[in-house]
């Protein structure tokens, strides 16, 4: 056995040697079990899925189908061969374009309502047109089957021809149209069952189909395709294409619909194989002279099929030889219209018809219906019957009283209606009573899955199969409605259709009343919780807000309580819906109270928002608290003492006449107070900064000495980019470089000497090279220190501050200048000019005592590191 029909067979939920009757039964009931699911889907996507599975199914069961194709047409039971005519084996590529949801509107006019069934040459809606203001059928044809233009031009030449068709046993067309490149047949809505249900049931029934209603089915079919062969040809009579109504009526469907799949060469295995069992050799050697005879041939199939419940194939045996009841005329007709050759059959479908009704010289084909067609075959017993009552009673009396009808036998037609509707009615009751049992097996299934994963569904699952296995499986309610089927099976045998009739649709009711019992009681549980679960929230928020119980709470405990007792009955559907009504209840509950719990709730909102507040003032002091701590910590263990330089005017540039033209003209300054720092910033501040990660460049000393020793070899890059936005950020303070007016006026502090000692300076004063002389005044000391000294070896000038004379030279914020034309005189920094260079002020322990001048000025490159270049700090 191959391993694709172990697949399919476990699809089907059976075991490997399953016989074909049993993959038959497990196909068609789980498909209608899943054809249900996929309807009554809550969601598109869930719909999908139940699409999906039924897809997989049909391709399983195809898959067995072919397989045991050859035992099958060995049995007796053949019936099952033609189903894959149209099976709905639509194609993937097909698929997404042909699923319309309800609601979607084709073609500007036609809404769709629901799908009625799909198959290989398409898929059937119920619509309602806009333009009729009715409800209509529309089939929607394969794409696959219309993107061959030769095949769409002869549908389309074919769907015209069809809609003029206009008789009684042929559906009516209405018109054949397309929305983009779909297109679909708009026909009359149909009410009743195809000829292959009816064929079904039969089976169900256990005994041949009769053979006047077998000539009944005949005398329509012939009739109509009689009118139809003045205009065109079917091509595809086959049981599937053949509509029986309610009223008893025949009409035939999908006219040229078997030319148009020959046309665009579609291979889909169920179709194909379906159509061929009915099909003409001369259609199925593809001959293009096909006339009313191929359909004839196909008729003679249906009917040898009717009467013996097999389909003719192979080397075909004598249709009376497998049913000796049939008349040898009728038999004789049949077997010529199966003759492989078309010249040897009948001339037409008139002729046929007449040859199979000759036997009691009637010609049924010709009859109206206007004529009893019990009264059309000659007297028989009733009609006896009949004349004896009105010679003994008299004409006239019976006429007055309306007996006369109740006397007569009924009409073949009325025996018709009767007997499709008792096989549709054991159809209908097959399919719930399987849809039932399967969705019992199911619920066990779900259930022992449930205990072995230890899923949190298993409550509501046993929940479910307990009180369904009480109200529904092991009361008196099943056996009941099989004894009553056993009765209304009897009542069918003994030909009583119309009490049959009765009772089946007693029993019919009462599986579906089961059913409906067993699907509520899926719900019940979770309705309980849901309503539980209401009545705790309510129960919070009334304990929550001091609330009185409004009435709504009462009916919600009345529906309760009324919901457990009916539950307990086995009254399922009343219960779902006081539980369901409790849920409401509940909700309503909270609703009659909501404007006291609004103006509660608002109390509360501002109350908590007051508090929110204010630990938010909270929280930020005792975060600007633990910063200011940080800051104070840092700053101490930085040792960055600051000094408080007071607001001032003072003349900036070359006071006494001893300097360079950079420092000219001069000119009034007016500065606003801040603070500078006292020493100029250390090797131990800046080695602060790279060990905590601010600062990502560690200058060498040259062994001149760390620690309190001012920084060297620092840019003004390295300054500005890492140092100063450390500091700033561990500090939460603004800590900036000095202007170069800032830095003058705090080096002055008030004097206007080229120092600010005096006119003089000298190596006991600051840090220079003491072998260069100044003036008259300032004698050589011959002193060469060459290096830096540790700040504050010197006297502070009168601002406190310390080495603003020597030692190194300060970084200061502004751009180099030629001059201090167009300087500004706010004290702020000169943005304008080239600012790749910056100035430098207070002279370096490298040169003579002249760079010492408080006015003096040089500068550097942004990037430049050097032993002589420093720094000092300023903030507002």
């Amino acid at each position: 056995m191959s391993d694709s029909r172990v697949k399919a067979l476990k699809l089907l939920g059976l075991e490997k040697d399953a016989p074909s009757s049993e993959i038959d039964d497990a196909y068609y009931s789980k498909r209608t079990e899943l054809q249900l699911k996929q309807q009554g889907a809550p969601t598109p996507a869930l719909a999908d899925k139940f699409a999906d599975l039924i897809a997989k199914l049909d391709t399983a069961y195809q898959q067995l189908f072919v397989e045991s194709a050859p035992k099958r047409q060995q049995a007796a039971g053949s019936l099952s061969q033609t189903k894959l005519a149209d099976l709905p084996g639509v194609d993937p590529v097909d698929k997404n374009r042909l699923s319309f949801e309800p609601g979607h509107l084709l073609a500007g006019r036609y809404t769709i309502a629901e799908l009625i069934g799909q198959g290989g040459m398409g898929a059937v809606y119920r619509a309602h047109d806009k333009n009729r203001d009715e409800d209509i059928a529309i089939k929607v044809l394969l794409p696959s089957l219309t993107n061959n233009e030769r095949a769409l031009a002869r549908f389309m030449d074919e769907a015209r021809i069809s809609s003029k068709l206009s008789h009684a046993n042929i559906v009516n067309v209405y018109d054949v149209q397309n929305d983009g490149e779909l297109y679909f047949l708009t026909m009359e809505l149909l009410e009743g069952q195809g000829l292959r249900q009816v064929m079904e049931n039969q089976k169900l029934v256990g005994r041949p189909m009769d053979i006047e209603d077998v000539k009944g089915y005949l005398n329509q079919i012939c009739m109509g395709l009689s009118a139809a062969h003045e205009y065109t040809i079917h091509r595809d009579i086959k049981p599937e294409n053949i509509w029986l109504g309610d009223d008893g009526k025949l009409k035939l469907m999908d006219f040229g619909i078997a030319q148009l799949q020959s046309t665009s060469r579609r291979t889909q295995t169920g179709a194909a194989m379906g159509t061929a069992y009915y099909m003409a050799p001369e259609q199925l050697k593809g001959l293009k002279d096909i006339d009313g005879r191929a359909d004839q041939y196909a008729v003679g199939v249906l009917t040898y099929e009717l009467l013996t419940g097999e389909v003719p194939a192979g080397a075909i045996e004598p249709v009376n030889e497998l049913r000796k009841d049939i008349p040898k005329g009728m038999a004789a007709a049949i077997m010529q219209s199966l003759s492989p050759r078309p010249e040897k059959r009948f001339d037409s479908i008139g002729s046929f018809a007449e040859a199979v009704e000759k036997d009691k010289g009637t010609n049924r084909y010709k009859a109206t219906n206007t004529t009893n067609p019990v009264l059309s075959n000659g007297p028989n017993k009733w009609v006896l019957a009949s004349l004896v009552l009105l010679l003994f009673i008299g004409l006239g009396a019976i006429a007055g009283t309306g007996v006369w009808q109740d006397w007569l036998p009924a009409s073949k037609e009325e025996i018709a209606r009767e007997k499709a509707a008792v096989a549709k009615l054991q159809g209908e009751i097959k399919v719930i009573k399987q849809r039932l049992d399967t969705a019992r097996r199911n619920l066990d299934s779900d259930v022992r899955d449930a205990q072995r994963n230890k899923s949190n569904q298993l409550t509501a699952l046993k929940h479910w199969q307990d009180l369904t296995e009480t109200a529904v499986f092991n009361g008196n309610q099943i056996p009941e409605l099989e004894g009553e089927l056993a009765v209304g099976e009897t009542l069918l045998r003994e030909g009583s259709y119309s009490e049959a009739q009765v009772t089946l649709s007693s029993v019919r009711d009462g599986y579906q009343r089961l059913y409906i019992k067993f699907s509520a009681a899926e719900k019940l549980y979770p309705a309980q919780q849901v309503s539980a679960s209401a009545a705790a929230q309510w129960a919070e928020r009334k304990h929550d807000y001091k609330l009185e119980d409004p009435l709504e709470v009462g009916k919600a405990l009345a529906a309760e309580s009324l919901a457990k007792q009916q539950q307990y009955a086995g009254d399922f559907e009343s219960a779902l819906d006081n539980w369901q009504r409790a849920e409401l209840q509940w909700q309503a509950a909270h609703s009659a109270v909501s404007t006291e719990v609004a103006a509660i709730d608002q109390q509360w909102a501002k109350a908590a928002a007051e508090r929110k507040a204010a630990v938010a003032r909270q929280a930020a002091a005792e975060r600007k608290a633990v910063r200011d701590r940080k800051q104070a910590a840092l700053l101490k263990k930085l040792n960055i003492a600051m000094v408080s330089i007071p607001s001032g005017s003072f003349r900036m540039g070359d006071l006494n006449g001893d300097g360079d033209a950079d420092e000219k003209p001069v000119h009034k300054v007016s500065v606003s107070a801040f603070s500078m720092s006292k020493h100029e910033i250390t090797f131990a501040q800046w080695d602060a900064c790279v060990s905590a990660g601010g600062c990502s460049y560690r200058p060498d000393d040259e062994g001149q000495g760390r620690g309190d020793y001012p920084v060297v070899y620092v840019s003004w890059n390295d300054i500005n980019q890492e140092f100063i936005p450390w500091l700033n950020k561990a500090t939460g303070k603004r800590f900036r470089l000095p202007s170069e007016a800032e830095w003058e006026y705090a080096a002055r502090a008030g004097t206007t000497t080229s120092f600010s000692t005096g006119n003089c300076i000298s190596t006991s004063q600051a840090n220079y090279d003491g072998r260069k002389d100044y003036n008259s005044c300032g004698a050589k000391t011959g002193v060469d220190r060459n290096e830096t000294l540790s700040v504050g070896s010197f006297n502070a000038n009168r601002f406190g501050l310390y080495d603003t004379h020597g030692n190194v030279s300060e970084w200061t914020q502004d751009c180099r200048n030629k001059s201090y034309v167009g300087a500004p005189s706010n004290g702020g920094a000169w943005t304008d000019g080239d600012c790749n260079v910056r100035v430098l002020r207070g002279g370096s322990f490298l040169f003579g005592p002249a760079t010492l001048r408080v006015s003096e000025r040089h500068s550097s490159h942004v990037t430049t590191r050097h032993s002589i270049n420093g720094f000092r700090l300023a903030h507002d």
